[in-house]
């Protein structure tokens, strides 16, 4: 395969398009969305719509906000299903539901083509550095053909199992990320309300039993102030509540996440646009405390 179509050039997307460029393949755009025209002049190509690309392309890849944008490109109006030929492969890296997965896999397997569900890890700092951790699902087949592309932006990637197995495990991860940060949120003014240096507090649990990796995502980002979207609060709300749509749906008690989705609705009141680290501000509002770097 060695004509690559991408859907969602975002600030997710951009990097892993220039990835697939500097890896040889001849990948297409959609002219005038995202960050479409910086990846036209680092060297894609521009499909007119999902149509088109599907019907110039070997693998298809999306990667969307919402599981209606999904649907949207795949079965509107000059969609992809539109344009889709036997034994084109599709893939989805948008962290969605497997209601969504099943749908657009169900439709794309009646015209003869493949799909898998391929939700990414590892943010905008992983997909610059091609990194990412990526989960499928679908037939391992596929996800055999789709590998090598796939590592051209990604570390780690594994083979789930069926259609929407990948979707499972990214919101898992997501539903820990909500519950760690707002963990981290009272552990950090906690941390200044006693007097002691959130840094110190840092560098020590860094060491210890108590460390996680979203700390390492978050400290920094709050000790300078700087709450510009890597991944944004209003993003990991819908993430967990899809989560826990999930939960109701196999009967499955979520008490904990539902604690840590309540610290991230509240903050999605006020900080909806801001990285998911802003989880920490109402509850410095509530205290008065402020976590910052000590100057």
């Amino acid at each position: 395969m060695k004509k690559i179509g991408y859907i969602g050039v975002g600030t997710m997307g951009l990097p892993m398009v220039k990835h697939l460029i500097d890896s040889g393949y001849e990948t297409y755009v959609l002219e005038g969305r995202g960050k479409a025209q910086e990846a036209i002049e680092y060297g894609a190509k521009v499909a007119k719509s999902p149509k088109n690309m599907a019907l110039q392309v070997d693998c298809l890849m999306t990667c969307l906000p919402l599981p209606e944008n999904v649907r949207e490109v795949y079965v509107g109006d000059e969609g992809i299903l539109e344009g889709l030929h036997r034994g084109l492969i599709v893939l989805d890296h948008s962290t969605v539901d497997q209601e969504t997965n099943t749908y657009v896999s169900n439709l794309i397997t009646e015209k003869g083509g493949e799909f898998l569900d391929a939700p990414v890890s590892g943010g905008p700092m992983g997909a610059e550095a091609g990194t990412l951790t990526i989960m499928c699902g679908g037939t391992e087949e596929a996800f055999e053909k789709v590998k090598p592309i796939l590592s051209s932006y990604g570390e780690y990637i594994a083979h789930v199992g069926k259609v929407g197995s990948g979707t499972v495990v990214k919101l898992l991860n997501n539903m820990l990320i909500g519950v760690h940060q707002a963990a981290l949120a009272e552990c950090y003014v906690m941390a200044e309300k006693c007097g002691v240096s959130t840094e110190i507090a840092y560098d020590i649990i860094k060491r210890s039993s108590g460390f996680s990796k979203s700390m390492d995502w978050s400290v920094e980002a709050i000790l300078n102030r700087n709450f510009n979207p890597r991944f944004s609060v209003e993003l990991l709300h819908k993430d967990i509540q899809l989560a826990l749509s999930l939960g109701r749906e196999i009967d499955m008690p979520l008490d904990l996440v539902e604690l840590g989705a309540k610290k991230v609705a509240e903050a999605k009141e006020k900080y909806a646009k801001e990285d998911i680290c802003a989880i920490i501000k109402p509850l410095e509002n509530k205290t008065n405390i402020t976590v910052k770097r000590n100057l």
